[in-house]
């Protein structure tokens, strides 16, 4: 399973609870490479992870991707454009390329399964705690993902959402949610007060030292997220907001504004212990749904 993000690709094994990797293992994505340099990435991760499974004798029964959208997850083609990620693979057949390297190689096809990352990320999370009826699932980086659950089962079409459920396209401001709630959103909140920006992590250590402009601008940050997700939380009144994702390590920061923001919703908000390992147990779950000819849920 390769859950491939618009910074890190994280990569495991699982075969029922035994996982191949004590760790997942986390390698650059080079998601504003070529097409070129994409896939033969691709292809060595893949590859390499298949030799760990048979060298300890273990059988491929399936491949999945965890990818970000806009994508055609049934047909495993990508249709992320101008999302600062992966554009070079715009209507590119990943399933195609796949089964083409397992024939390269001389392996049997086996099912290719294609999730939504967010999603993926939200039912790993959701399904860890069986007290929670009601969650919002959120995951901020390059862009901003999000997954409603209720019941178990994932929303689309209510409380305002998209027919994915999703966020993203929701007009907010001068343009969309995902502008915002993203690292493209902290960037600007830092430009907006002339403060070199560099990355997140960078800014956060300059906050976490004391620089009291670097702190101001998360407090802003958590401001921003609360806003454009507080209409959404008034009418779902979710038990739990969980955050993963590369700024969400930055939560600290921003906490106390953001839920500010979402009163008198008092949701319980949280960062995710291990969202790569929750991706990917969520992936885990669509894999054999899809693989059994179930839906996933």
């Amino acid at each position: 399973m390769l859950d491939v993000g618009g910074t890190e690709i994280k990569i495991n094994a699982l075969a029922g609870n035994q996982w191949l990797y004590s760790s997942s293992r986390h390698v650059p994505s080079l998601a504003s490479e070529t097409k070129l340099v994409i896939l033969e990435h691709l292809q060595k991760l893949l590859l390499k992870t298949i030799e760990k499974i048979e060298q300890r004798e273990d059988r491929l029964q399936a491949i999945g991707f965890a990818f970000p959208g806009p994508f055609d997850y049934e047909n495993g083609i990508s249709l992320m454009q101008d999302f600062r990620k992966y554009d070079a693979l715009y209507l590119v057949n990943l399933r195609q390329c796949v089964q083409e390297w397992l024939k390269n190689s001389g392996r049997a096809q086996v099912p290719i399964i294609f999730g939504n990352d967010a999603r993926c990320f939200a039912l790993g999370e959701y399904h860890a705690n069986s007290s929670i009826q009601k969650g919002i699932y959120l995951t901020l980086g390059t862009g901003c993902g999000s997954t409603f659950i209720e019941h178990g089962r994932v929303v689309g079409h209510r409380y305002g959402l998209n027919a994915e459920g999703m966020l993203y396209d929701t007009p907010f401001k001068e343009g969309v949610l995902d502008e915002y709630l993203s690292v493209n959103g902290l960037r600007q909140l830092a430009e907006d007060k002339n403060y070199p920006f560099e990355n997140g992590k960078k800014l956060a250590k300059s906050a976490l030292d004391g620089d009291k402009e670097a702190a101001a601008i998360f407090q802003a940050f958590g401001q921003l997220i609360g806003e454009g997700i507080s209409s959404f939380t008034a009418i779902f009144e979710p038990e739990e907001i969980v955050f993963g994702g590369q700024l969400s390590k930055s939560m600290p920061l921003f906490k106390e504004t953001l839920l500010q923001e979402l009163q008198p919703v008092q949701p319980n908000v949280r960062v995710s212990e291990d969202p790569a390992k929750s991706t990917l147990k969520g992936l885990y779950r669509i894999i054999l749904d899809q693989t059994r000819g179930e839906e996933d849920v």
